[in-house]
């Protein structure tokens, strides 16, 4: 039972300490927001917002609780090490005006600036903590690489520039997991199993969409869980829209076969492995998702010498986006241990076949789906036999029927809501 059907909404208070970026975890919170419309009572307290991402929580229109001037968040390698942005936080959350009294749950973003809210929650109050995945600039160096891969700086020098930032994070997350009522859980299996290597939070990755956590006496979680996104199909759409077309026909694409790949140039997308994984194959490759100048230019070099056409796309509206994906061969991401994986969703959606590296969330994501297929980074030999498979037009159907099956019941839009409900029955129902 769904919980308005109590007779009240659930009140809940969204924390996220910035929506600077809009990458896909802004853009996540934002459907979710939508999605809650009429369902939750929903305010949203926040240190940095743009219009933008105001404009893409309509219809809901949440109360916005957030400073009278946005943050300036510290820069530069001095606040790196002092953690001066976590601190900037934590003083800015201390100053704002927060009707505590309002609220039946806390729900926690992860992103920079989030969990230093926490010491201002009072303790009776349930906290949910959405934890995508620990903070990867924080505990992984792949965020710290050139995208061909070498060392932005020594790598001990930047384990040592974030060790303060590191100490804090693990401080906050102990904190939260001392209170009574309070949840942590990723966005996958994947980022799940990364609560526990990064927190030592135990956690089974084999539990349920929304799994309620095991909790001691004290009701305190003794297990983090996982709640999955959702895939607003109407974005993608099985046929395409004359919108799509128009703007398709817009874009300058490679006059033969191409493979998109989505993210940035970078090296924790794995840009420069999805490009050498086409040598000796007549697909050129479109990366669409942005980078530098500099990064696009050293890309389509290196293209240039292994003999792959590259061609990196301009910003591209979502219609146009969809086009590009459509006329793909195939939807290919070497991305390092992506914690979720929305690509191979929403190649699936447009009847595109989807070839992932088998990391992270991307197993998660495919496992089941009978559509795609999953590769080891380093089997060369298996990702031209994918290619070549992908070109069959009976596989290419298949899985077009299979995969657009999969993305609608696995991860229809009110699942995400639903499964955040069913964590937060235990203290809402009483």
């Amino acid at each position: 039972m769904a919980l308005e059907e109590r007779g009240t909404r659930p009140r809940l208070l969204i924390v996220r300490g910035s929506f600077a970026t809009m990458g896909g975890a802004e853009r996540e919170l934002l459907q979710l927001i939508r999605m809650a419309h009429g369902r939750w009572d929903v305010h949203l307290a926040t240190l940095d917002i743009s219009p933008e991402a105001e404009a893409l929580m309509l219809p809901a229109q949440p109360t916005l609780i957030k400073p009278s001037t946005t943050l300036k968040w510290p820069e530069g390698a001095f606040a790196e090490v002092t953690a001066a942005a976590s601190k900037a936080a934590e003083k800015a959350w201390a100053a704002l005006e927060i009707p505590w009294d309002h609220f039946d749950v806390i729900h926690l973003s992860v992103c920079r600036g989030t969990l230093e809210i926490l010491p201002l929650i009072p303790a009776e109050l349930p906290v949910n903590y959405h934890c995508l995945e620990p903070p990867r600039w924080l505990y992984e160096d792949v965020l710290h690489r050139h995208p061909n891969g070498q060392p932005k700086r020594p790598l001990w020098i930047t384990r040592r520039v974030f060790s303060r930032q590191r100490r804090r994070d693990q401080r906050f997350v102990r904190t939260l997991l001392k209170r009574p009522k309070s949840a942590i859980f990723g966005n996958s299996p994947w980022s799940q199993i990364l609560l526990e290597r990064t927190y030592g939070l135990p956690s089974d990755p084999s539990t349920t969409n929304g799994h309620a956590p095991r909790r001691d006496e004290d009701q305190r979680p003794l297990e983090g869980s996982h709640v999955l996104p959702t895939v607003d199909l109407s974005n993608w759409p099985a046929e395409p829209t004359a919108e799509e077309t128009a703007e398709r026909d817009d874009v300058v694409l490679p006059e033969g076969p191409y493979i998109v790949t989505i993210g940035t140039v970078s090296h924790v997308k794995g840009t420069y492995d999805t490009l050498r994984s086409l040598v000796n194959t007549p697909y050129a490759l479109v990366q669409a998702g942005g980078g530098s100048a500099e990064e696009k230019s050293a890309l389509i070099a290196e293209g240039k010498r292994l003999g792959v056409d590259v061609m990196c796309m301009p910003r591209l509206s979502q219609a146009a986006l969809v086009g590009v994906v459509r006329g793909a061969h195939a939807m290919v991401s070497h991305a390092h241990h992506e914690p979720f994986g929305f690509t191979p969703l929403e190649a699936m959606a447009v009847g595109v076949p989807p070839i992932m590296v088998d990391e992270g969330g991307f197993h998660y994501t495919m496992r089941g789906s009978g559509a795609g297929i999953l590769v080891q980074r380093d089997d060369q030999t298996g990702w031209l036999a994918a290619y070549e498979a992908a070109a069959n037009p009976e596989t290419r159907n298949k899985w077009a029927i299979a995969g657009r099956k999969h993305v609608a019941s696995k991860y229809p839009p009110e699942s995400q809501l639903e499964a955040i409900e069913r964590i937060m029955a235990p203290f809402l129902n009483r």
